[in-house]
Order: C-alpha cells, then structure tokens, then sequence
C-alpha cells in the first residue's frame, strides 16, 4: 500500500508541477485514466488492492436526497442589459478556472488510485451529474431556473474534451496560471456554436491560491518573490483583466482562499504523505500560513473593490464563504475525513456538494454581509425573492438601489400556482439528510 502511495505521489506531482503542457497521469497508471470522455473500467489487478470495495459503493449522498427548497421564479421577461438585474434564470452559460479542486481531482473517489480521476461533473462550481438531489453544486442549481444552461461540466474527463463544458482549471495551477486560463475560457466560449457569445449571460467562477499557499515559502520559512501577496493579486488582476477585456455579459466570481494549513489536523501515514508532499508549507509553518492566506484574501478584495467597476454589463464579486471555515468535525474532536477525498487533501463529493451550496448563498447575501464560513446544514440554503429576484453585485447591495431595471418595470415574477408552491414548500418541510 506504502508502494501505491508513493507511485500516486510521483506521478501526480509531476503532472501538478507541468500545468497546461503536461501529461495529465504518469504511464503507469494510464490504464485507469479515462478515455473518449468515459471513465474506463478498472483493470483486473484494481480489485485486489486494499480499499477497493468501497469503490462499488453508490457515492455520496448514498440513498438520500437533498431538496431544494426555493420556489420557482421566472426569468427576466427581457434580457437584462446590466448586471445588476442578473436573475438566476437569466444565467445561460457557466464557467470556471481554478486548480485541482476545480478540476475535480479525486471527487469521487473512495480509494487512492481513484484520486487520479478528475471529476468535473463534481465540481461545486461547475459540475453538473446528476442533479441537486444527489450533487447539490452551483450548476445543478441554476440548472433549476434556466434547464437551457450551457458549459456545465460532466463526467471524468480532461478540460479540452466536450464533456468538461466551460470548466478549464488544471491540476498543480497556481495564480500564474490564471491569464492563461482566462483566454482558455474565452476560446472555447467563442468556439461553441451554441453560445451567443454577445448575448448570453455568463457566470463565471475563479477559484486560485491552494497549491500557491502550500510552496509559499521555502523550507526555512522564508517567502518566495513569486508567492508574495502582491504577486498573487497581481496574476489574477490580469486573469479578470483578460476576462473585461474579452467577455460581455458576465458576473466573475472570485471565490477567496482556504486555510490549506488545517491539512495538519488531518493525520495518519497515508494523509501526512500526501500532505508533506503537496503542502509543505502548511505542514511545516502552519500559523505563518495562516498568516499568508489571509494577506492574500485581504489584497483580492482590495484589487477587486477599485477595478472592474465601469462596465454595466460586468462585475466581480469576492466569494468569501471559505475564508473562516473550520475543517470539519466529528463528535469526538477528529478531523471529519468524510468531507476529502482519500489523500485527505482535496474535497470529496460530499465537500464539493457544501462549497456549491455556500458559492450560491454568497452569491444571494449582500455586499459586505456575506457569510465567511460554510453551514453543513443542508437545509441552510439562501433564495431569491420576488422583492429581490437579483444575483447581489456591490451596486445593488446599496440601500439607494433602484429595484427598476433600465427599459424595464419593477422586479416581480411570473406568479406561480397555488399548488405548485405548496408541493415545494411541503417537499422542503418534509425531507431530510
């Protein structure tokens, strides 16, 4: 088993280090990598390795099913022209850029070799198998106001492929990375014949600085030039930059950095190797870490507060839901390792389904309201209303903001039937995770 950690551990980590001109797995393990957009089935030799069993488990949530407990609300009776008067039904493209925890790495996985898949589908900003009931992301719940969505992404795949949609992230990226993803996502946007690339509304969300936090500084503790807050903030003010410059239509969402530095609270041989080796810096100066996220967190927000602010039909909003979120907890104190895929480093199924639910409750909480930690309650989910029906940009978080949209009337939605909202109401009172 020790063997198989450390070949996952080469071979991964070669693939992080090489970003968008790398292989995505080593040779060794190409047999179980996925092909022609599917996720092959695994060879022979898989199934005499330990843990396999639970790999023919059905995944997270099992059996249960999550409802959603928002009552339907209409799209805008025409297209919005600016941002502020986003509905989520007038959401017609999703999107996202980021590392391995955008990418899906190991979401789906209940034993080591499974953590070389990607499973995008997964994703908590993008991912949409399944549906809300059993995959509770940011996706499968826009996908509830506008089933017209397009650019989710689905299955286990690479970001090229078609499957992946709009979701470019890259296993390994760091902040560097991110110009050069930002013109990947307007490439296959303007490449896709089903986009209207002036027309249709986009949301977008940019997710960086776990793998930048974990190498910030050397093994004496000292920071590195190129992992600096100021060159951190500065790679991805020119990533929204590019977006400005070439995207019509869009709300960004920047979602803020996690404590990576908790990983060491997470213990045991198979956790402190993958650790050690992909976090380092977390591991070894946990506080001074801590430190650092927070002086990126607070350099994002402040770039993001005086820029990108002179477009009607774009806007970038800090998503802080994970700035003070606590790794989960069991009764008994330890580490709830059910939240993380098995190298107890990116986030399970299970993980990726609360940080949707969060990004959308963010996305729903004022300017300067919104919440910095994650609820695990699964019942704990934000809705719009029919006096406020709009995604919250800074602009319409004011007090002052006038609820008419230009050319328009007052915020309203299309009435629904008695019964239809009863059923949802009952739905929402009666299930239960």
């Amino acid at each position: 088993m020790l063997r198989l950690v450390v070949l996952l551990l080469c071979s991964i980590t070669s693939s992080r280090s090489q970003g968008y001109n790398g292989k995505y797995i080593g040779s060794y393990i190409q047999p179980v990598l996925p092909s022609d957009n599917e996720t092959q089935e695994l060879p022979d030799w898989f199934t005499s390795l330990p843990g396999y069993e639970c790999s023919q488990q059905i995944p997270w949530p099992g059996e249960d099913r999550l409802s959603f407990p928002c009552l339907p609300l209409a799209k805008s009776e025409t297209k919005p022209t600016s941002v502020h008067y986003l509905r989520p039904g007038d959401i017609d493209v999703i999107g996202a850029l980021g590392d391995s925890l955008s990418a899906g790495t190991g979401a789906n996985a209940c034993f080591l070799p499974e953590i070389a898949y990607m499973y995008r589908g997964r994703v908590f900003s993008s991912g949409a198998d399944g549906s809300y009931a059993t995959n509770p992301t940011l996706a499968n719940i826009l996908l509830k106001y506008n089933p017209d969505l397009k650019g989710y992404s689905l299955k286990t795949n690479w970001w090229t492929v078609p499957e992946a949609g709009f979701n470019v992230a890259i296993p390994g990226a760091v902040a560097d990375d991110m110009p050069e993803q930002a013109r990947a996502i307007i490439f296959k946007m303007q490449e896709d014949e089903s986009v209207n690339f002036e027309e249709d509304w986009k949301v977008i969300t940019l997710f960086i600085g776990g793998n930048d936090l974990c190498g910030w500084c050397n093994s004496d503790g000292e920071e590195r030039p190129n992992r600096t807050p100021e060159a951190f903030t500065g790679y991805i003010e020119e990533a929204l930059q590019i977006l400005y410059d070439g995207v019509p239509r869009a709300f960004v969402n920047v979602v803020s950095v996690l404590q990576v530095h908790q990983v060491y609270k997470m213990t045991g041989q198979i956790c402190d190797a993958f650790h050690y080796a992909w976090c380092s810096a977390g591991m070894n100066y946990p506080e001074e870490t801590l430190a650092q996220t927070r002086k990126y967190n607070v350099a994002v927000r402040e770039m993001v507060d005086r820029r990108f602010n002179n477009r009607e039909d774009f806007t970038v909003v800090v998503q802080p839901f994970l700035e003070e979120t606590i790794l989960p907890e069991l009764p008994n104190g330890e580490a709830d390792l059910s939240y993380f895929a098995p190298d107890c480093f990116h986030f399970s199924g299970k993980g990726h389904g609360v940080a949707g639910k969060e990004l959308w409750n963010n996305m729903l909480q004022k300017y300067g309201e919104k919440s910095d930690s994650w609820n695990e309650d699964w019942k704990e989910v934000q809705c719009p209303t029919e006096e406020f029906p709009y995604l919250r940009t800074k602009r319409n978080s004011q007090s002052d903001f006038d609820m008419t949209p230009p050319g328009g009337f007052a915020a309203r939605t299309t009435s629904v039937s008695y019964l239809t909202s009863l059923v949802a109401l009952l739905a929402a009172a009666f299930t239960y995770v």
